[in-house]
């Protein structure tokens, strides 16, 4: 128990958002500072973030999903519904869908118990917009996302080839990566670009860090 205290305890608040990201509203770094609170509480339990994570939790997830944000809602149209590919433990989906309430958000995994820590949190930050699907990307309907993001899902090449059937032409798929993206985007086999148009669409900072994030846009042919 006074393990389980000291992790939650160890969790960021969230005030530092608004210091961070001035422009998000009241209502946004509300549920932000909500989900910051469950991702705390639920942790420990579910292995939503690895602990050495935990006291930068603001920056190293939550605020990396905003700024990200900031990136992939300019090419995404109002009224979409968008794909979040193996959310885990909600980066990016559940953060994004807290930013834009005029899109529908699917967050979509396998593992039944981090989808109930996601509902629990989704209802905690009085989300409208949100549906939670338990299944492998793999097995969704062929051709049926529009739009998808991912964080953390896997290397890029594996996400093309998971994702190929369910994309629908000209479906966009946009993937947060880290200072190793450009050896992911080496590495994927050359046969999958007879099926994507690959390119980085946007590069980002988050506070209290040197390195350098990446947005990936795969585009289905």
């Amino acid at each position: 128990m006074a393990s389980e205290n000291l992790k939650a305890e160890l969790m960021p608040d969230g005030s530092r958002l608004a210091e961070w990201i001035p422009n998000l509203s009241e209502a946004e770094l509300q549920a932000l500072k909500i989900y910051l609170r469950e991702l705390g509480r639920f942790n420990k339990n579910l292995n939503l973030i690895s602990a050495s994570t935990v006291p930068k939790a603001d920056s190293v997830h939550v605020a990396d999903a905003v700024m990200a944000w900031c990136i992939i809602k300019t090419l995404i149209p109002p009224g979409s519904t968008v794909s979040d590919f193996g959310s885990g433990n909600g980066i990016p989906g559940i953060i994004f869908a807290a930013l834009a309430p005029d899109l529908k958000f699917r967050v979509i995994d396998r593992d039944v118990r981090k989808l109930e820590f996601l509902k629990h949190a989704g209802a905690s930050m009085g989300l409208k917009n949100i549906a939670f699907i338990t299944r492998d990307i793999a097995d969704l309907e062929d051709e049926s996302v529009q739009f998808a993001v991912s964080r953390g899902f896997a290397p890029i090449g594996k996400s093309l080839l998971l994702s190929r059937k369910s994309m629908a032409p000209g479906g966009r798929f946009f993937m947060m990566k880290g200072e190793g993206w450009a050896r992911e985007v080496a590495d994927v086999p050359s046969q999958l670009f007879s099926v994507w148009n690959t390119q980085m669409v946007g590069q980002y900072s988050i506070p209290e860090s040197n390195a350098e994030f990446v947005v990936i846009e795969a585009t289905k042919k």
